[in-house]
């Protein structure tokens, strides 16, 4: 069936509405031929516009997504690339399409020979909503929209509901895309988000350009305030879970001076063997969200909690989040534990997880942990003080372990925003992991490995976090990338995907280069040319944490991943209901899941860096004319990118230097008249020249 639709597109000129296509299959039932027309869509040998029209993708038709520039030409990334080659395609061939559309498209060549695309139908329209502000036209008469997003800046919008939608000046406004037509785009105003004068408001507006929800619903507040007034029901399952009771352990939680949504607690004994027992308690979030409840679902469509500079926006509600699930101090809670032994050299002996209960003896933050391992000044119990000690042991051991099987360690500084009263940006410094820091981050990883493998080895449905190893290619040229810097390594073919010799090459770094701006930006190089982490069913391991098979256990109050996996290992390991009809929908359902929360983490992560740059934009914007000694960030074609001391960006558009620099795309340097030349890591003296709140850049010059 698939071939003879082939073959009919072939005869129609590549092309066929799909009423003309089932005149060929009278007999047949319309859903019988969907079903073959998805299969074939699925494998990206067909495409179906948001018009019926269907088009056989071949030499002739392409399918793909438009990236805009502000100025109204783009790209579109072809989704059957064989190389990273993105077309050009020119205003006036856009045929009413907009940034982020997926489209058909053809290729024409040009008279220079370079070939420039052509859009024919619209698949789907990605962007269907706008965040923007109103602010006055030109010539002071109209209230016009202005979006966020600069990739629609070539772009006039013409607002279809102004007489009946009270708006002004300033109001950051969230508008619904109704049509394109002749480079018009013509919108439905939603609601008002907040005034663009005011810092918090840009920061929510922020939130929703990506689509995260700032609020929940009435139901699903509903029904976390049920769950909170059950506490006879709480009451007995801490009597269910008595005879795995740890609130007798020394347990504590280890986190930022800020966080509320304490999801994980510790506990470190030794043996009389020497050995180490490692207690990872977990705030059980499964007992309280279950499978399809409101809360459920809700949690599920945001995936994740998204960290801002002035606030959390979690995935479950407050209540939830920083109360009934929160392993706050002195309180009994229920928990997941994850108990782990290691002989004296951290080498796991054995694991196990169970239902269990705490009482946390202490919320301990990173900062006085640190203090304590630096001076051993301390302030609170001794049991709690030895258990330290213990857990400092085997943090240590399982350091060293890690890094001899291949764990890539990247020390890499981030941006602290600081707030005032009234959350403007008062001061932006760097904060670096320390070692309270990574020992809990070393407990977390050792602990999702341990839940990984327990059910890897039962071959269950399961959903697994994996991490591909890096383009064999691309890693080549960031090692050929080093031989500026004065740094060869000897490099054999085995070694280009070894984690062990990728590790040995950053000491290398650390060793020869003095400057830590330098050996931090080596760093950051090496994470662009490694893959993103994704959740899915098949495990395929984690190449950076050097893992065989790897999970999200730990944190289930701020990642929908790990509520799933609590879920799953109850199911597995404690009900164990391993039914053949239950073991074939929790595999679908673990396909369906990895799909979306590998959505919303991307969507989060860019939400969180778009505020960041927000952040420090307002920072800089009184600081125009100002003079800075810099670090050269990236060297680009079009300019190169520079970071101050206190990490905020900028670009040097190559407009505003030398015309006569070379870009050298295989060294990544600009080479100057005189063979001298820009790259990363030189330090220059630049010039602040312009700060654009709306747009998020940063532009300096360089002073000779």
């Amino acid at each position: 069936m698939e071939s003879k639709i082939i073959e009919i597109l072939k005869t129609n000129k590549h092309k066929v509405s799909l009423n003309k296509l089932l005149t060929y299959f009278n007999a047949l039932d319309y859903s019988l031929i969907k079903n073959y027309l998805d299969q074939l869509e699925k494998n990206n040998k067909i495409t179906i516009s948001l018009e019926n029209n269907i088009y056989l993708l071949d030499q002739i038709y392409k399918k793909g997504t438009i990236k805009l520039n502000p100025k109204g030409f783009g790209f579109i990334n072809d989704i059957n690339k064989i190389n990273d080659e993105d077309h050009f395609i020119a205003g006036v061939d856009l045929n009413n399409s907009i940034h982020q559309d997926e489209v058909v498209y053809i290729l024409k060549q040009e008279e220079d020979n370079r070939l420039k695309a052509i859009v024919i139908d619209l698949i789907k329209r990605n962007k269907v909503y706008l965040i923007g502000e109103i602010n006055r036209s030109f010539d002071k008469r109209f209230l016009d929209f202005i979006p966020n997003d600069k990739s629609f800046d070539s772009f006039r919008f013409v607002i279809v509901n102004k007489n009946e939608f009270k708006y002004e000046e300033f109001n950051i406004i969230k508008a619904k895309i109704i049509s394109c037509k002749e480079r018009k785009i013509f919108i439905r105003l939603i609601r008002i988000i907040g005034n663009s004068k005011k810092a918090s408001d840009r920061i929510l507006a922020i939130a929703e350009e990506f689509d995260i929800k700032t609020s929940f619903d009435k139901q699903t507040l509903d029904n976390a305030k049920q769950i909170n007034l059950s506490t006879d029901k709480l009451e007995k399952e801490f009597l269910k879970r008595q005879n795995n009771s740890l609130v007798n352990k020394t347990i504590v939680t280890i986190d930022g001076i800020d966080s509320k949504d304490l999801d994980d607690a510790i506990c470190v004994e030794k043996l009389e063997n020497n050995n180490y027992k490692l207690f990872v308690a977990i705030a059980d979030v499964s007992y309280f969200v279950r499978y399809k409840t409101s809360l459920d679902k809700e949690a599920l469509l945001r995936g994740n909690s998204t960290y801002l500079a002035n606030k959390v926006i979690p995935m479950l509600p407050n209540i939830l989040s920083d109360d009934l699930c929160s392993l706050n101090p002195n309180t009994k809670k229920l928990v997941f534990v994850c108990e782990m032994e290691f002989d004296n050299n951290a080498n796991m002996l054995n694991k196990k997880v169970y239902e269990s209960v705490i009482i946390s003896k202490a919320r301990l933050n990173y900062d006085e942990v640190n203090n304590y391992f630096k001076t051993k000044t301390w302030t609170h119990d001794d049991k709690t003080k030895k258990m330290l000690d213990i857990a400092y042991e085997l943090y240590k051991k399982l350091e060293n372990l890690k890094a001899k099987k291949g764990t890539i360690s990247f020390d890499v500084r981030e941006p602290k925003i600081i707030l005032d009263k009234n959350l403007n940006v008062i001061d932006i410094k760097t904060k670096t992991a320390d070692q309270a820091e990574k020992l809990i981050e070393q407990f977390m990883v050792s602990c999702n490995e341990a839940v990984a493998e327990l059910i890897y080895q039962k071959d269950l449905p399961f959903l697994y976090r994996n991490h591909n190893k890096p383009d064999e290619d691309e890693l080549i040229n960031w090692y050929k990338s080093l031989k500026t810097f004065g740094i060869n390594p000897k490099l054999t073919n085995k070694q280009v995907l070894d984690p062990i010799f990728i590790n040995h090459t950053l000491s290398q770094i650390k060793e020869q280069i003095k400057d830590e701006t330098e050996v931090e930006l080596l760093n950051i190089s090496l994470l662009r040319y490694m893959d993103k982490a994704k959740y899915g069913l098949e495990n395929i391991g984690h190449f950076g944490l050097a893992s065989d098979c790897y999970t999200h256990f730990t944190s289930p109050i701020r990642r929908y991943s790990d509520l799933l996996v609590h879920r799953y290992l109850k199911q597995y390991l404690i009900t164990k209901d391993l039914e053949k009809t239950s073991l074939e929908n929790n595999a679908n359902y673990v396909n369906k899941v990895s799909n979306i929360i590998n959505d919303t983490e991307t969507k989060s992560v860019e939400c969180e860096r778009e505020v960041i740059k927000a952040c420090m934009c307002e920072y800089m914007l009184n600081k125009v004319n100002n003079t800075y000694t810099a670090t050269i960030s990236a060297v680009l074609k079009f300019g190169i990118f520079i970071q101050l001391d206190n990490l905020v960006e900028g670009l040097v558009h190559i407009s505003n230097m030398n015309s006569d620099l070379v870009y050298d795309e295989t060294n990544r340097i600009l080479i100057k008249p005189d063979n001298t030349y820009y790259r990363m890591g030189q330090k220059v003296k630049v010039k602040l020249i312009n700060v654009d709140i709306k747009k998020r850049t940063i532009d300096f010059v360089l002073i000779e």
